[in-house]
């Protein structure tokens, strides 16, 4: 039995129409042919699936009865097949029935297990939620490409403001925003400065960060979709994006780690002033 949740289900519901017994557009055997050519299935004539029943049926006996990885496979192609469908009759889908796929990729992948994911810094601020979720959606679908040019602008917002909280200028002499590798170059003389680490691993890391950040804006402006460019290839995105997520985090928690000590060294301050 697929691990499908109960909302999930519901979704697919909703969205394939199968309260009525169909699925989309399929007859009979068209459905049969585009499972068998998918995932090997006769849903007709094959083990387990000899009894008639409508479509909506025979795709819920699929869940109940196969693996993730098989439901998982046959899911997708049908959320492609629903989407071109919607293409075909040219019509346009609305901001709910694009949150509801991108759950539903979300599901999917994790069911066949090759969801693409990192972890990020949870922030209130809304510019930075929303690329969070933009970067979420495309690594739910397999599309690391996408994320190269959100994830740079999240760095650069979550550096800046580490310059700011640390009274470091994140403009030139003309008034323009430093580059990103110039703002973790700064963060990393500040920690080095107030001994903010206990060991030169952590340091010499942090130093390496600064030519990875470099790079990363060399992909930024040359290799992703934020211009007219040749689109770097898959396989490397995915390492980039992980790579970078991973230092970005990092930063992340060394500035919630340095925020904490100064609050506590004030309360500290605090408890040996003299009342008079």
């Amino acid at each position: 039995m697929a691990g499908l949740t109960y909302r999930e289900k519901l979704i697919f519901e909703e969205l394939f129409e199968m309260d009525s017994g169909y699925v989309l557009d399929f007859s009979n055997s068209t459905f049969a042919r585009f499972i068998l050519e998918t995932i090997n299935i006769d849903i007709y004539g094959g083990p387990g699936y000899e009894e008639y029943c409508s479509k909506a049926n025979k795709l819920r006996q699929i869940w109940s009865r196969e693996s993730d990885v098989v439901v998982g496979k046959l899911m997708d192609e049908l959320l492609v097949y629903y989407e071109d469908l919607c293409s075909r009759k040219e019509e346009e889908l609305s901001e709910r029935t694009i949150k509801k796929i991108n759950e539903l990729r979300v599901a999917v992948n994790r069911l066949k297990g090759t969801n693409i994911s990192v972890s990020l810094p949870v922030k209130s601020e809304e510019t930075l939620q929303t690329l969070i979720e933009d970067i979420n959606n495309s690594l739910a679908r397999n599309k690391p490409t996408l994320v190269l040019d959100r994830l740079h602008t999240f760095a650069t917002k979550l550096l800046r403001q580490a310059c700011i909280d640390n009274n470091i200028n994140v403009e030139d002499g003309k008034g323009n925003y430093l580059p990103l590798h110039s703002l973790a170059g700064m963060l990393k003389k500040k920690y080095e400065k107030d001994e903010i680490f206990e060991s030169t691993f952590t340091l010499r890391a942090l130093q390496n960060s600064i030519s990875l950040f470099d790079s990363y804006n060399d992909i930024r402006n040359d290799k992703s979709y934020a211009h007219d460019n040749d689109i770097l290839d898959s396989v490397e995105a995915d390492f980039v994006v992980k790579a970078m997520a991973n230092v970005i985090t990092f930063i992340d928690k060394v500035e919630n780690y340095r925020k904490k000590e100064e609050i506590r060294k004030q309360s500290v301050n605090k408890q040996f002033e003299l009342p008079f």
